[in-house]
């Protein structure tokens, strides 16, 4: 009995121990557990924050992206803006007829419409121009007045056998400081030339009239002093008659161009004999021209019967000044052919007259301009001299015909004139 209840509070003891210990296990599992499920909660906190700063940051960088693109398509629009604008000013400064050229602070040209390649022969040949030496004159200018600040006076200078007015504009940038250059070119060689025969046009009218004028008044004076009863002087009639043509000549010349400048210029449309045209002007200054040492000589092929349709009194004129220059420009020795004949131009018959001579000939740098009114090449000496508008007249004359006037020369050996006039056919005449 005693040792029963003596046995029972130690099985207690160690069924409690027991239980404690199990508690003691379980509360280490627990907390182990709960301490990696603490940690885990913790690192879905961290990684449900990291997201959602991602989250917020992929948001902000796709509005970036929206706004750069935004932006680029902005730019796009802007560049296409800008091309398609500066594709029109090109087309504006191509059109003009002042040149454009645009230069950066360096002076590599960067820009140069039609007008200014025509003017300067290309880009290449800038530097070699007179415009190279003008841009160095002002290459140190760095400061600007203003946007666009011109660069000194427009200035007159040659450029590929043209006189060019020249004006260098330095352009600025909001700080006045020389981004560039633009140059404008403006083609004055016609404006040049009549400014420089405007002064002298009087004079050079006074020498063609003052010698058949003091002719005139000689064989007058002369004439006059004849008793009346004797026989009439020949020579002298023939020095007053030749005389008052070359100043019915001038005279017709002068109204001419006045009515050409008026838009009014118009020729006869008579029947008339080509032969008789050629002739006409060989015998009218064939003395004159073979007394000066110089042949006279008329070759024609298939020219007899040709008829021609216009205007007898100017056509001979017209060729008449051809001779005369053919002379004039000749020297003792020297001689002036006129061949004469009848070809097909364009499937139309014309009469083909040409006027060549031995003579000084033409310098390649007045070749192109013989026919511009105003025009006047060097003389080989100042009787020589006249107004400068015969073969402007001539040519004129020749295509109110519906024909044309050419010219070919070499500077010391010689020209060749070719005027060309419609045939009129012979049964059209009635």
């Amino acid at each position: 009995m005693r040792t029963r209840m003596n046995q029972r509070p130690s099985q207690t003891n160690g069924e409690l121990n027991a239980g404690l210990g199990e508690v003691h296990r379980f509360g280490s599992a627990s907390e182990s557990l709960f301490r990696r499920l603490y940690r885990g909660l913790n690192r879905r906190g961290q990684l449900e924050e990291e997201l959602r700063r991602q989250r917020i940051l992929a948001g902000q960088q796709a509005a970036q992206n929206e706004s750069l693109q935004r932006r680029y398509q902005q730019l796009q629009s802007d560049h296409s803006r800008r091309a398609s604008e500066m594709e029109r000013l090109q087309a504006v400064l191509g059109s003009l007829d002042e040149g454009i050229i645009t230069q950066d602070p360096n002076g590599k040209v960067t820009m140069m419409n039609q007008a200014a390649e025509a003017m300067l022969g290309g880009k290449k040949a800038f530097w070699d121009s007179a415009l190279g030496t003008l841009f160095e004159r002002y290459r140190d200018v760095v400061e600007t007045r203003a946007e666009l600040t011109p660069l000194g006076e427009s200035d007159e200078i040659p450029l590929n056998n043209r006189i060019v007015q020249a004006q260098l504009i330095a352009v600025g940038d909001e700080n006045r400081q020389r981004i560039g250059t633009v140059i404008i070119l403006r083609d004055v060689t016609y404006d040049a030339l009549a400014e420089r025969l405007k002064d002298g046009f009087v004079r050079h009218i006074a020498e063609e009239m003052d010698k058949p004028v003091n002719v005139i008044k000689l064989a007058a004076e002369l004439l006059s002093g004849q008793p009346e009863d004797s026989a009439v002087n020949q020579r002298l009639l023939e020095k007053l008659l030749n005389n008052v043509d070359i100043l019915d000549q001038l005279a017709l010349e002068l109204r001419d161009i006045g009515r050409m400048n008026a838009g009014a210029f118009e020729v006869k449309r008579e029947p008339l004999s080509a032969e008789g045209v050629v002739w006409s002007v060989v015998n009218g200054m064939g003395a004159d021209i073979r007394r000066r040492g110089i042949d006279l000589l008329v070759m024609t092929r298939d020219f007899a019967g040709v008829k021609l349709r216009g205007d007898d009194t100017r056509l001979q004129w017209a060729l008449g000044h051809l001779v005369r220059n053919g002379a004039d420009y000749n020297q003792e020795g020297g001689y002036v052919a006129l061949a004469a004949r009848s070809e097909t131009r364009n499937g139309a018959p014309f009469a083909f007259i040409s006027v060549s001579d031995n003579g000084s000939g033409i310098s390649p740098a007045n070749l192109p301009h013989i026919f511009e009114r105003f025009y006047r090449g060097a003389a080989p000496d100042a009787s020589q001299s006249r107004l400068g508008q015969g073969l402007y007249v001539a040519k004129a004359i020749c295509e109110a015909h519906g024909g044309f006037l050419q010219a070919e020369s070499r500077e010391g050996v010689g020209s060749i004139f070719t005027m060309g006039v419609p045939i009129f056919p012979a049964d059209a005449s009635a």
